[in-house]
């Protein structure tokens, strides 16, 4: 019987040994005849990318062996099989970058998003801060919600209207879609000025494009409810901006859509809102340029230790225009604006108000007489 019982446990033995070795074997073999796990990764310095400039991406994938393939999407139908490729952008705009590395049958993906700007130093084209500073006592005019009296107000061909007349710079409202977009629109809703009802807020930008503008006289326009990118483009180089943001659009996300598209030295940003104009301030760049509006004395005294350049003062206070004089502030005023009264009824008599306080900058109804009445006295360019 022991016989037996060493018999069975020696063919046991043998088995167990059997099983044993061809795990290994297995084992062994995955290690040597398969590609390693690929883990895709790849950095871009944290650089300002602007268009035409080359964009360094630094592969720093792991596992990678000496026949891993790389396969990149730089998001603008253009791709490369570098392992750390450069590439150029033409035109500004936000692009997703996808990274594919293979080993072998394994693969593994990463997309990251880059942001391709403008620069915001623009050849042959002063700073608004610069001119301000050269204007030696001429006056700038700034069409209120641009020339809009041949077009519809806000529109791009209201702004084409004040740029092909030699109108120094429009002023614009911005406000900000259901899903995200900036668009240019005055009011809450597009009841006034569309021939559509509701709020902006509500809307997706692509149901925006479905209405159209309508003139200041109600006629009906081809002229569609312009994006700030839209608005962008066809100004830089050509005119300035007062970007009205005032209880319509967050500075946040106004701010970085006019840094990536170069305008940020040619912009003015205003609003009525002390904790608006603080947190634009204590951003602390050193381009950012902007304009309160002063309507009494205590408006003065929140605003007198403020780093600011210029200011909105439309009211007679002659004690407050002294201390703002006293302070060397530019002044931007009001003539003409949302009322009956025209150059011509007054006989320019509010024009003569924005001259006599030292105005800088004066925002018009009637940008084209306003700028045709300083040009005769020599007060503008």
């Amino acid at each position: 019987m022991s016989h037996i019982l060493s018999f069975y446990k020696l063919k046991v033995i043998a088995i167990i040994s059997i099983v044993l070795l061809t795990s290994c074997s297995k084992d062994d073999g995955v290690n040597v005849s398969n590609p390693q796990n690929i883990v895709a990764a790849f950095n871009v310095s944290d650089e300002k990318h602007l268009v035409d400039s080359t964009v360094q991406f630094t592969n720093e994938s792991k596992g990678v062996e000496n026949s891993t393939s790389f396969e990149w999407d730089f998001g603008d139908g253009t791709s490369s099989t570098l392992k750390s490729p450069t590439h150029t952008y033409s035109e500004v705009g936000n692009y997703i970058v996808k990274l594919i590395a293979k080993n072998g049958s394994l693969d593994d993906e990463i997309s990251k998003e880059i942001i391709i700007s403008l620069s915001n130093d623009i050849a042959n084209r002063s700073s608004l801060k610069s001119k301000l500073n050269d204007l030696n006592g001429k006056i700038i005019v700034c069409a209120h919600r641009a020339n809009y009296l041949d077009a519809p107000e806000n529109s791009l061909k209201s702004i084409s209207d004040a740029i092909n007349n030699g109108i120094g710079m429009v002023e614009l409202d911005i406000r900000q879609t259901k899903d995200g977009e900036l668009v240019l629109m005055h009011d809450a809703t597009i009841d006034r000025t569309t021939n559509g009802s509701g709020k902006v807020s509500d809307f997706l930008l692509k149901e925006l494009q479905l209405f159209n503008l309508y003139k200041e006289n109600g006629a009906l326009t081809n002229e569609k409810i312009p994006t700030l990118k839209e608005v962008l483009k066809l100004t830089r180089g050509n005119i300035y901006i007062d970007l009205d943001i005032d209880k319509k659009a967050s500075f946040s996300k106004v701010f970085p859509l006019i840094d990536q598209y170069g305008m940020l030295k040619q912009v003015l940003f205003y609003s009525s809102e002390l904790n608006v104009i603080k947190d634009m301030i204590n951003l602390n760049h050193e381009n950012v340029l902007v304009m309160p509006i002063l309507r009494n004395q205590n408006d003065f005294d929140q605003y007198s230790s403020f780093e600011i350049d210029i200011i909105q003062f439309n009211v007679d206070d002659a004690s407050v225009e002294q201390q703002i004089k006293n302070k060397e502030w530019d002044i931007f005023r009001n003539a003409y604006v949302n009322t009956n009264v025209t150059p011509q009824t007054d006989n320019y008599a509010q024009l003569d108000e924005v001259i006599n306080v030292g105005g800088s900058i004066v925002q018009t109804d009637n940008s084209i007489e306003v700028k045709a009445k300083l040009q005769l006295q020599n007060l503008n360019d």
